[in-house]
């Protein structure tokens, strides 16, 4: 997305997209996520503000069953224009000149709020070792507490 205008004016943008949002090892997204931010500039950078919403999906990590589970991110983020998109650690990588990558921005922040392992709810027992029948019940095989 060209920001050459807010970098240059100083004139504030305001973005609405839904964006399709890439699979991440687990982690399906089969909606698009909304995106709604508000570009500033502060000072010779950019300051974001604004909210993505998706549905993330997947299998619980214990039971197998599908999960999907809301995200809902409040976006607060401020960038320098001199970064380089050719680094991928660098702390301004979706910036380059005036050009803003708001997709790789938003996969980036998404990716990084998912949880470490889906789970169906807190409480899952799983799957029994012996019968594959999940734990809460439909199993019948007898384990030591």
């Amino acid at each position: 997305m060209d920001i050459g205008g807010v970098l240059q004016t100083g004139r504030e943008l305001k973005v609405h997209e839904s964006l399709i949002i890439p699979d991440f090892s687990a982690f399906r997204f089969t909606a698009p996520a909304d995106v709604s931010l508000v570009i500033r500039r502060v000072g010779r950078g950019l300051e974001l503000r604004g909210t993505i919403d998706v549905v993330g999906e997947g299998e619980c990590a214990r039971c197998l069953d599908d999960v999907r589970f809301p995200l809902s991110l409040e976006i607060d983020e401020n960038f320098e224009p001199a970064g380089d998109l050719q680094d991928p650690l660098s702390e301004s990588n979706v910036l380059s000149g005036n050009e803003l990558d708001v997709r790789d921005l938003v996969r980036q922040l998404i990716d990084s709020a998912l949880p470490y392992v889906i789970l169906c709810r807190e409480e899952c027992l799983g799957l029994c070792a012996d019968c594959g029948l999940k734990k809460d019940g439909a199993c019948r095989c007898p384990h030591p507490e």
